[in-house]
Formats: C-alpha cells, sequence, structure tokens
C-alpha cells in the first residue's frame, strides 16, 4: 500500500516524476483504495499518509471523470475508515471544517458536471460515484 502511495503522490523530495496518463492513476488509486478497504483503522501509520485527503480533493477538480470517480471513492473510504488524523495533516478540530469543505467542493462537481464539462454518470455502470460519496459523507455528518 505504501509503494502505491510513493507511486500515486511521490512527495516533493522524491526523484519519481508523473508521466502517467489518468487512467493509470485512476488504477492505482483503485487499487490502493482496494487495498485501504481491506485495512483496520489501527493498522494504519500517522506518517505514510499525511496529506492523502488533500491530495485526492485536489484531484476532483480534473477533467477526466474516471479519475475524480476514484478520488470519490478514496476519500469516501477515508472518512468511513473514521482515521482522519491519519489522512490529514490538520488538527482533529478542523475534521468537520475537512468534510465541509470536501462536500461542498462534490456539489460545485455535480453542478459542473449538470451543466457542460463532463457526463454526470458512468456510461458502462450508470453510478455516479460523486455523488453517491456526496450522499455518503453528508450522512456522516
Amino acid at each position: 500500500m505504501k509503494l502505491l502511495w510513493d507511486l500515486i503522490n511521490p512527495g516533493t523530495d522524491s526523484s519519481i516524476e508523473r508521466k502517467d496518463s489518468p487512467a493509470v492513476l485512476t488504477a492505482m488509486i483503485s487499487a490502493w483504495s482496494f487495498l485501504l478497504s481491506t485495512i483496520d483503522g489501527w493498522r494504519l501509520s500517522h506518517k505514510n499518509w499525511q496529506g492523502a485527503i488533500t491530495y485526492f480533493s485536489n484531484i476532483l477538480d480534473s477533467n477526466d471523470e474516471a479519475l475524480c470517480a476514484a478520488a470519490c471513492e478514496a476519500l469516501a473510504l477515508v472518512f468511513e475508515s473514521n482515521c482522519l488524523e491519519k489522512f490529514s495533516s490538520k488538527t482533529k478540530d478542523s475534521n468537520k471544517e475537512l468534510k465541509d469543505n470536501i462536500i461542498k467542493q462534490l456539489r460545485s462537481r455535480l453542478s459542473e458536471t449538470g451543466n457542460e464539462r463532463i457526463s454526470s454518470q458512468d456510461p458502462r455502470t450508470g453510478f455516479n460515484s460523486a455523488s453517491a460519496a456526496l450522499d455518503f459523507l453528508e450522512v456522516l455528518i
């Protein structure tokens, strides 16, 4: 899981240069999310995943629907793990604010997809992961 994270989000001190296509990045995020779904929250290290929420929320602004869907799913899993302090560099008091900002970002994305940018549903499945993630996060609050 750590190896995937290092490929997904090479740090500033890393010699890895990002040349991956959105499809490859989507696959890596989906694989990371799958692994996250199999791990208990208490087994997650604080030092390995700092900044994951910020990274995935930044991806929500991407024009690639599949990439945004993978980021939405990863964010939903992170919030479901109930270990936000392990994925964010923010203090525990700002977790509510963090959720609110992501909900606002998802709402904005959904309103944009309804208008012009990209289709709101995956044409293969008919599933709208941004909408599902928004519904999930709103229930958590």
